[in-house]
């Protein structure tokens, strides 16, 4: 999916988007690590499609629903990097 992210950026949205939030709408805290491995690759997706103002607004909207959860919260200082 890594090579994906150049060529056919709107795919990975999509393809890794739905894998990290079924992680996490099952609440699988030793799955969180996972979620957040797939959203660093929705992130540079958005990234390389210039659209860095929609990932802000999508991690936004996952803060929101999620925040209550500590684990994933924490991990998700991983994708400031």
């Amino acid at each position: 999916m890594n090579v994906a992210v150049s060529h056919r950026a709107d795919w990975v949205i999509d393809n890794a988007r739905k894998r990290a939030e079924a992680i996490m709408e099952q609440g699988k805290a030793d799955r969180y690590d996972a979620a957040v491995n797939w959203l660093k690759k929705v992130k540079a997706a958005y990234i390389q499609l210039g659209q860095k103002a929609e990932w802000s607004a999508y991690r936004s909207k996952l803060e929101a629903a999620y925040g209550r959860k500590r684990k994933l919260m924490e991990l998700f200082k991983d994708l400031n990097k």
